[in-house]
C-alpha cells in the first residue's frame, strides 16, 4: 500500500468505520433494555393500640407562678424630736414584732415637763371658772333683792365672763391632752404583728419629727399574686362554688416544699402590658414563723384549682393529629374524628364527647397510638393480636420438641 492510500485509510475510512460501529452498538443496547412492570405497592396495615371511650369527671388545675409579697408595709417615723435612749432587743432587721410592742424610746423629760405645765394651767383655769360661777350666783341674788319682779340681763348675771372662763378651761385642758399625746409618742410601738425589714436608727441618735426609724411589713398580709392566661380564665372556679384552693411550691436548693392555701380574690382589671388576669392567694399570718426558710420575695410555682368538667373524655395529648383530630377503630380500620377540645395541657386533652363529629359514645374504641399521616378508613390491626400471633409459633415449636 502506497503512502497516499495509507493516509486516506487513516484519515477517512477508519473514522467512518468506528462511527458506524458505535451507532450499531447503541441501537442494540436500546433495543434490549428491560421492560418496567406495573406492580401495585404493598398495602400498608397500621398496628394500633385501642382503649374504650369512657366518660369521666376532670378537675382542672391552672399552672401559674408568682412571688410571696406583703400587701401591707410601712415606714415607721418618729412623731416627736429627741434623743433615742433605748431600743427593744428584737428591734433588728429580719426579726418579728408584735402589735403594741415598744420598739424604741425617745428622751421624754421635756414632754413630761410640758405635761406638768399644762396640768397647772388646767388647775388655774378651773379655779377661775369656779370663782366666776360664784360671782354669777352672787350677782343673781343681789338682782333679785333689788329687782324682784324683773328679769336680769346677761351682763348683770356675768354670763360673758362665765363663758370666757369656761373657754379658758377647755383650752387649758386641750393643751394638757396635747402634751400627754406628745409624751406618749416618745415611745414608738409596732402598729401590727409583722417583721422588721430595715432598722434605721440606733441608741444615742438625735431624731426629729417625721424621721424614719424602721421599715416593717404585716405578717397578716402575706399573699402571692398569680397571673392567669386569658384563654384559661373561663376555667377559674366560680366563687359561688366555694373558695378555690391553690398549691404553692418553692425550691430550696433542690428540695421542694409545698403548701395549700385559699384563693382570696381576683383583680378587677386586666394587666395592660401582659393582657393577663391576676388572682391572689392568701397566706396564713404564721406562714413565715412555721416556714423559716421562706422569705418575702420568694418565687413560687402554683396550681390553681379550677372548674370540675363533668362527663368528658380525657385522652393523651400526644395522640392528636396536627389538625386536632383523633382516630377510632372499627372493624379492622381506623377513622378520623373531629373533636371539640375543652381543656388541653402537655399531658392531657379533655374532649366534649357531644361536640365531636359524630358524637363519641361510651365504649367506642379509641386509638391510643400516635398516627400522623394515615388516611381516613385505612386498614389496621390490633397490637395485642399481633403479639399473640408471634407467640404461637414459639409455643408450637416448644410442643414439638417435647414430643421428640
Amino acid at each position: 500500500m502506497s503512502n497516499k492510500q495509507k493516509n486516506l485509510w487513516l484519515s477517512v475510512i477508519l473514522p467512518l468505520v468506528i462511527l458506524i460501529g458505535v451507532v450499531a452498538l447503541v441501537k442494540v443496547m436500546t433495543s434490549s433494555k428491560p421492560k418496567a412492570f406495573n406492580r401495585k405497592p404493598p398495602e400498608t396495615v397500621e398496628t394500633v393500640e385501642i382503649a374504650p371511650v369512657n366518660y369521666q369527671d376532670y378537675q382542672v388545675f391552672i399552672d401559674s407562678y408568682g412571688n410571696i409579697e406583703a400587701s401591707t408595709s410601712s415606714q415607721l417615723v418618729a412623731q416627736v424630736s429627741g434623743q433615742v435612749i433605748s431600743v427593744a432587743d428584737n428591734f433588728k432587721t429580719g426579726l418579728p414584732i408584735k402589735k403594741g410592742q415598744e420598739l424604741l424610746r425617745v428622751d421624754a423629760r421635756d414632754y413630761k415637763i410640758e405635761v406638768r405645765i399644762a396640768g397647772a394651767e388646767v388647775a388655774n383655769a378651773q379655779l377661775a371658772l369656779n370663782e366666776e360661777k360664784a360671782r354669777a350666783a352672787q350677782a343673781l341674788k343681789d338682782w333679785k333683792k333689788i329687782n324682784p319682779n324683773k328679769k336680769a340681763n346677761a351682763l348683770v348675771l356675768r354670763e360673758p365672763q362665765l363663758a370666757s372662763a369656761q373657754a379658758s378651761l377647755e383650752a387649758a385642758t386641750a393643751r394638757l391632752e396635747k402634751a400627754k399625746l406628745a409624751l406618749s409618742r416618745a415611745t414608738v410601738t409596732a402598729p401590727y404583728d409583722g417583721y422588721i425589714v430595715q432598722r434605721l436608727v440606733s441608741v444615742g441618735e438625735l431624731i426629729n419629727t417625721n424621721t424614719p426609724v424602721a421599715t416593717i411589713f404585716s405578717s397578716d398580709s402575706l399573699e402571692a399574686r398569680l397571673p392567669v392566661p386569658s384563654n384559661k380564665v373561663q376555667f377559674l372556679k366560680s366563687p359561688n362554688k366555694g373558695a378555690a384552693q391553690v398549691k404553692l411550691e418553692a425550691d430550696f436548693a433542690g428540695q421542694t416544699e409545698s403548701w395549700i392555701v385559699p384563693l382570696d380574690r381576683s383583680d378587677s382589671v386586666i394587666d395592660e402590658e401582659t393582657r393577663q388576669w391576676y388572682v391572689t392567694a392568701k397566706l396564713p399570718s404564721d406562714f413565715l414563723a412555721v416556714n423559716p426558710k421562706v422569705k418575702v420575695g420568694q418565687f413560687v410555682s402554683a396550681e390553681i384549682e379550677g372548674e370540675l368538667l363533668e362527663d368528658v373524655v380525657v385522652v393523651p395529648s400526644t395522640i392528636l393529629t396536627a389538625d386536632d383530630q383523633i382516630f377510632v377503630y372499627r372493624e379492622g380500620a381506623v377513622y378520623r374524628r373531629d373533636i371539640k377540645i375543652l381543656w388541653q395541657d402537655e399531658q392531657s386533652t379533655v374532649i366534649d364527647p357531644k361536640g365531636a363529629k359524630p358524637n363519641l359514645e361510651q365504649g367506642e374504641q379509641l386509638v391510643t397510638s400516635r398516627l400522623s399521616f394515615v388516611a381516613d378508613g385505612a386498614k389496621a390491626r390490633l397490637k395485642d393480636a399481633v403479639t399473640e400471633a408471634k407467640k404461637k409459633p414459639k409455643a408450637a415449636a416448644t410442643n414439638n420438641s417435647n414430643v421428640e
